[in-house]
């Protein structure tokens, strides 16, 4: 028995790869929590899925989205809602990571790619959830920004400034669904206290 039995969990970035989606996914799976994983590679997907489902015994649903368009958003909340029923977490894990380069340098297209798939996104996943957690009276948001925003790496202007977007997003999301009892939250790896 683990302590998410019966819950339901959408991940993004979720595919195998090493990343910390799959980790994440692992982690949700241990603990008998069945998943909802995107991502655009259909392989890693399928792959984390058969995984997935053989070592922990969890239900599995695969879709392969962009987190930036909104339609695929819309469709992979509802095949989640028709397979299970609920949604109990949203973990907006993934991101892209456009190339490295200095301020006077950094291109509209890295910039539209880091906050498409990252502050958009999330807000896209966010908001598709809403109906469904307000419903239910309680959900759990997790968003996952980065040390590179919250220490202003050199090189990182696209990246780390969508991941600063992230941090603000959930701040002004908890404040305002706390009441519905949802609680928004952000993780951000590799900064220490």
């Amino acid at each position: 028995m683990g302590k998410f039995d019966g819950k339901v969990a959408i991940i993004t970035g979720g595919g195998k790869g090493g990343g910390i989606g799959y980790g994440l996914s692992t982690a949700f799976a241990k603990e008998g929590c069945n998943l909802v994983i995107t991502g655009r590679n259909v392989q890693k997907l399928e792959d984390a899925k058969a995984e997935l489902e053989r070592e922990y015994g969890v239900k599995v649903l695969a879709c392969q989205a962009d987190g930036g368009v909104e339609e695929q958003v819309a469709d992979v909340v509802k095949q989640a809602a028709d397979a299970f029923g609920r949604i109990d977490f949203l973990i907006n894990n993934a991101q892209s990571l456009p190339p490295s380069a200095p301020v006077e340098d950094t291109l509209y297209e890295s910039m539209y790619l880091a906050w498409s798939t990252g502050t958009i996104g999330s807000l896209n996943f966010m908001q598709a959830c809403f109906p469904y957690m307000k419903e239910q009276g309680e959900g759990r948001i997790i968003n996952f920004a980065s040390a590179t925003g919250m220490f202003g790496y050199a090189g990182q202007l696209a990246y780390a400034s969508n991941k600063e977007s992230i941090r603000g997003l959930t701040k002004i999301a908890a404040k305002e669904w706390a009441k519905y009892g949802i609680t928004v939250n952000v993780c951000l790896p590799g900064a220490e206290s």
